[in-house]
């Protein structure tokens, strides 16, 4: 008899365990066929379709989970802090998550569309391009199933079970950078962390977004002179105030080359972006140019001007088209 209920209470335990992961998010672009990923890489303005499966009839809710991107995190000392670089264990990113009522009940929705939140952003928030976490539950009789969702984190930040919708703001390179807002700005990020969009610092987020552009695993850790030394050199100057001190031409430069700098008094290399366009359309590098980077902030766009790129500046040409 004991063995009887031993083995009906594990086997009650094993199948509340797996029926909390059940419920199944596919997902289909422009029309496209329904994929079992459980992340995707549409363009922005493509339409996105998630239907929710592998559940039991009830009431379904769906909801969106954000990482609180208004705090920047760390795994190891900033270069301005005492013991510099130094590994300080991995940093606690805090989730949240907000239901979508306007899609109660629905097993399709189009998440994009007609949907607002009253909920305060961070400045680095994107609504329409970056990365969108996303959990369909479904409630029957006081029992609710549900697809991975922030109780799947561990140490390292979100599973990367969760499901994703990371969109990107065009072709290319840097339409896979692009991909990366919304994602924490973590100091000392791992590749996992990077290559899973859970966190990444200013090497991290252009390695990560390189290795998804050239259809690689994110699976080596980069700091800036890492980079330095690995993509070819385009030129070297120095930048004061956002004004190059000498004339450094758009087409000898190009949008993807990435910009590293070194400080005043530095001994190396310490911040990194890439080059995204002649904003200004004059034809030189300047300072109403935009530059997008990370760190300690999540990416973002920056102008020249605004000075996180005055020091000694080395142009890269990583391998892109």
């Amino acid at each position: 008899m004991k063995t009887r209920l031993l083995l009906w209470t594990l086997l009650v335990l094993f199948s509340a365990g797996d029926a909390s992961a059940r419920v199944v998010i596919l997902s289909s672009v422009d029309g496209g066929p329904w994929l079992n990923d459980t992340a995707i890489y549409p363009l922005k303005g493509q339409r996105v379709v998630l239907k929710a499966t592998d559940m039991p009839e009830g009431n379904v809710r769906w909801y969106q989970i954000f990482p609180d991107i208004s705090k920047f995190y760390k795994n190891a000392a900033y270069p301005w802090e005492e013991n510099a670089y130094q590994w300080t264990g991995f940093d606690k990113i805090d989730y949240h998550r907000e239901e979508l009522s306007s899609f109660q009940g629905q097993r399709e929705i189009c998440p994009f569309e007609n949907q607002t939140s009253g909920t305060d952003r961070s400045p680095y928030y994107h609504n329409d391009v970056g990365s969108f976490r996303f959990q369909a539950e479904v409630e029957n009789k006081g029992r609710s199933e549900s697809s991975p969702g922030i109780g799947e984190s561990d140490e390292r930040g979100l599973s990367p079970k969760v499901f994703r919708v990371s969109i990107r703001d065009g072709q290319g390179y840097l339409g896979y950078l692009t991909s990366f807002f919304n994602v924490p700005g973590l100091f000392g990020s791992l590749p996992y962390q990077s290559g899973n969009y859970i966190g990444a610092d200013c090497a991290d987020v252009l390695m990560a977004a390189y290795s998804r552009y050239m259809g690689q695993i994110a699976a080596k850790d980069y700091n800036v002179a890492m980079l330095v030394g690995k993509f070819p050199k385009v030129d070297e100057f120095e930048i004061t105030e956002g004004i190059p001190d000498k004339s450094v031409r758009w087409g000898h430069i190009r949008p993807g080359d990435f910009i590293a700098v070194r400080y005043q008094s530095g001994r190396q290399y310490q911040h990194i972006g890439a080059l995204v366009a002649d904003s200004d359309s004059d034809g030189i590098l300047g300072p109403g140019d935009l530059i997008l980077h990370a760190g300690p902030f999540p990416l973002c766009y920056s102008y020249l001007k605004e000075g996180s790129f005055d020091g000694h500046v080395r142009i890269l040409r990583p391998d892109i088209k």
